[in-house]
C-alpha cells in the first residue's frame, strides 16, 4: 500500500483540489500529520500544489489527523470543492475526534497568502454551511480564527 505522503500527493494533484488552491500564494505551506504515521507538507510551488515528505519549514496551518479520519479524507469521491471543505469541517469538528486544525499564523498573514480565497471558490454550500455555525462574516471568521492560533 502507498504512503499517505503518496496517496496524499494524488489527492492534491486533481484538478478540483488545484481549482481549490489557486488563491494560494506560492510558498503557502501547511503541515499535515497522519499520527503514528507520517508527516508531510503542503505547498504551492509554481502555481501548483505541491507535497513534500517531512515537516513543514513555516507551516501556516498544521493539520493533525488519525489514519482513519486521513482515509475518510482520500476515500471521498465529490470533484464539489464546496462539499468537500464541508465534508472536512464534519472532520475537524466531530465529536469523534482524530482531527485537528492549528493555526500557525496571524489573520494577515493568512490573508496575504491567500486562504481566504479557498472559502470563496467553496461556493454558495459552503457558505451555507459556515453561517450554520455562526461564521457568516470576516468578523467571525477572524475571531474563531483566533481560538485556533498559536499561543
Amino acid at each position: 500500500m502507498d504512503s499517505f505522503t503518496e496517496q496524499f500527493s494524488r489527492y492534491f494533484s486533481r484538478e478540483v483540489a488545484e481549482r481549490a488552491a489557486r488563491s494560494l500564494s506560492d510558498g503557502a505551506q501547511m503541515e499535515i500529520r497522519v499520527i503514528d504515521q507520517e508527516t508531510f507538507t503542503f505547498t504551492r510551488q509554481g502555481g501548483k500544489n505541491v507535497i513534500i515528505p517531512g515537516p513543514a519549514r513555516s507551516p501556516e496551518i498544521i493539520f493533525e489527523f488519525d489514519a482513519e479520519i486521513a482515509r475518510k479524507i482520500l476515500d471521498d469521491p465529490t470533484e464539489d470543492i464546496g462539499e468537500i471543505g464541508i465534508h472536512l469541517i464534519k472532520l475537524l469538528t466531530s465529536s469523534q475526534g482524530g482531527a485537528k486544525m492549528k493555526i500557525e499564523a496571524g489573520f494577515l498573514s493568512l490573508f496575504s497568502r491567500g486562504y481566504f480565497g479557498i472559502l470563496k471558490v467553496g461556493g454558495s454550500a459552503f457558505a451555507s454551511h459556515l453561517a450554520s455555525h455562526g461564521l457568516s462574516g470576516m468578523g467571525a471568521i477572524k475571531t474563531a480564527l483566533k481560538k485556533l492560533t498559536k499561543d
